[in-house]
């Protein structure tokens, strides 16, 4: 049955997509039937991968993650504790789906940069991260203090760095932060905190992947600071990139074994050095790595082969049209289907209508959450056809964002730091970044600095939205006590 509903929640996440595809074919995208129905066997592909990657993590991840956490703080150890939160940081994000995703996007367009390196540098500075939240848990500092710093760092560095690395440092945050290094790390951080047993358990059990979504961010301006940037030369288009199916699904083989090796690894030195899990548990973790990895390689097949290179086609499509204007409700009808469509998003409804005891509605949580991921593809849009700057727009949001969180409870700012890495899933990765970068290059503009970004947004606005829901509940807190008094009194 669970197998069912996840099924269920994949095929929400991905035939939506399908269907406006369909849609676009028949209007002002006629990219043919045949590539309807490669895209449609892509996605098809993609919900069954997902579906069992999701079941894997569920059966082996997630509960392993729980047991680590717990197991290390009970060994007091703080060098131990933010050493492992660093490997383990470093690995997970390596070997997750969404981060290859990201990668080959970025690779694609500029074969300069390995693919590799690129991926070890995402999951050096999320490891980073994951260790520095530890340490918040442990120390209780202030989230919005480290929020505020490092933010304001990460903006002070892209102003010195080439700007052809800001947009993919910014979009990176969002991306590496994906199915599979979200679970294990939210795991593994609601682990330590349930040690803790302080009043302030449950809102150090959020935050933590708001946090790591810095490192990525980092390890790219920090590779601006010694890399120069690739000339407009060197930047390909999707279409230049093909490769047979035959040849596509060789090397996703290759290259998902070499990703979850390293994951493997610390899980076998986990089990002889901490865990001891009995034959049972072993065979069902032994289990749930064998979905994962067939998952991972489903999953990379139909992004890779369909999803990112007819999205890219369809951009540039809409994107040659004589009035560009379009992309813009265009992306905002995107921003409210693909955010309603991802499954984690449902996940983090729930999550805020239960700490707020239902005084806020879940109906009214996918308003905000939906109308702030809409303006963030608009404006992505808008970038893309004025030729703005990235700043102009995330500059104002995070300060936005981060007056915001003086404001509303600690626990709201958490979430809400963490919601941006929940709205940038396997769709807006795979999908809506091909269809960004594909109307960025349609209309002569350069897709790294003009396309890049997209995930930026969508990670920024729902900072916003969910703080913003957060000072509802806040003042209706104080109503309802108001009220209370005055009935008591």
């Amino acid at each position: 049955m669970d197998l069912l509903r996840k099924l269920r929640e994949t095929s929400m996440s991905v035939l939506p997509i399908v269907a406006i595809v369909v849609l676009l074919n028949m209007t002002i995208a006629p990219i043919g039937w045949a590539s309807v129905l490669k895209f449609a066997l892509g996605g098809v592909t993609i919900i069954v991968g997902l579906t069992l990657f999701l079941q894997g993590i569920d059966l082996s991840i997630v509960p392993t993650g729980h047991q680590i956490g717990a197991k290390l703080m009970g060994k007091k150890n703080l060098p131990l504790l933010i050493g492992v939160g660093f490997l383990v940081g470093t690995f997970v994000t390596v070997a997750d789906p969404q981060v290859a995703v990201f990668a080959q996007q970025v690779t694609t367009l500029a074969p300069s940069i390995t693919k590799t390196p690129l991926l070890w540098a995402f999951g050096l500075g999320v490891g980073f991260f994951v260790s520095v939240a530890f340490a918040r848990v442990i120390f209780k500092t202030s989230y919005r203090l480290l929020i505020i710093l490092f933010y304001t760092i990460m903006v002070a560095l892209s102003f010195v760095v080439d700007k052809f690395f800001v947009g993919v440092a910014f979009d990176a945050g969002g991306a590496t932060t994906g199915p599979l290094s979200v679970p294990l790390i939210i795991a593994l951080g609601v682990g330590v905190a349930s040690v803790q047993k302080s009043a302030s358990s449950e809102q150090d059990s959020f935050g933590i992947v708001g946090l790591t979504a810095l490192g990525p961010i980092a390890a790219i301006l920090l590779m601006g600071l010694i890399t120069k940037g690739v000339s407009g030369s060197e930047v390909v288009t999707s279409s230049e990139a093909i490769v047979s199916l035959k040849q596509l699904i060789l090397n996703t083989i290759a290259e998902s074994f070499m990703a979850l090796l390293p994951l493997l690894i610390l899980f076998i030195i986990f089990q002889l050095t901490l865990l001891h899990y009995p034959r049972r548990q072993r065979i069902r973790m032994i289990e749930g790595l064998v979905y994962v990895t067939i998952g991972l390689i489903l999953f990379l097949v139909g992004v890779n082969g369909t999803f990112m290179p007819i999205g890219s086609t369809i951009g540039t499509m809409i994107g040659s049209l004589d009035n560009r204007l379009i992309l813009i409700p265009i992306g905002f009808f995107f921003g409210a289907v693909v955010v309603l469509a991802e499954p984690a998003v449902w996940v983090l409804t729930n999550q805020v209508n239960e700490v707020s005891g239902g005084a806020i509605r879940k109906s009214l949580i996918l308003i905000f959450f939906s109308l702030g991921i809409s303006f963030a593809v608009a404006l992505a849009m808008i970038r893309i056809i004025f030729n703005l700057p990235l700043f102009y727009i995330l500059i104002p949001g995070y300060l936005i964002a981060m007056i915001l969180s003086f404001f509303v409870p600690p626990l709201f700012t958490a979430i809400a730091y963490d919601s941006g890495t929940v709205a940038s899933g396997p769709m807006s990765t795979s999908f809506l970044l091909a269809f960004t970068l594909g109307a960025s290059t349609s209309g002569g503009g350069d897709p790294f600095i003009d396309g890049f970004g997209i995930i930026a947004l969508i990670v920024m606005t729902p900072m916003i939205s969910l703080q913003l829901l957060g000072l509802i509940y806040k003042y209706q807190s104080i109503k309802e006590a108001k009220r209370e008094s005055v009935k008591h009194g």
